[in-house]
């Protein structure tokens, strides 16, 4: 399911590659959901300064690429920073807290969902 025409979901997955995220998860949002963004992606990190890591290369990334206005939340203490590039919010978590907050069990049945 991973589209090759949105070139901005290509970064993100491809920069959560690089930066060694692991169980990275696309969840494409079909109507009525669809509208308030595209995407949610989610990925995991295995540690704070691997979490850091992934957050600030895509940042870097999306920059570069031209995308202006990004939003980025939360504390590498917390185990989960949020980056909204617009029609794509990235979850960066620990496993931990991606497993408590269970966003893929909150909005699963409401998308679309891929494992890269």
């Amino acid at each position: 399911m991973k589209s090759k025409k949105d070139p901005l979901l290509e970064l993100v997955i491809k920069t959560a590659e690089d930066k060694k995220a692991v169980n990275t998860t696309v969840l494409t949002l079909r109507p009525p959901h669809a509208g308030m963004f595209d995407h949610l992606v989610l990925m995991s990190g295995e540690s704070n300064p691997q979490l850091r890591a992934i957050a600030r290369e895509l940042e870097l990334r999306v920059k570069r690429s031209g995308i202006k206005g990004i939003n980025y939340e939360g504390e590498v203490e917390s185990g989960w920073l949020v980056l909204d590039l617009g029609t794509i919010i990235v979850h960066v978590m620990t496993p931990r807290m991606r497993e408590y907050y269970d966003i893929e069990g909150l909005w699963g049945k409401e998308a679309i969902v891929y494992h890269v």
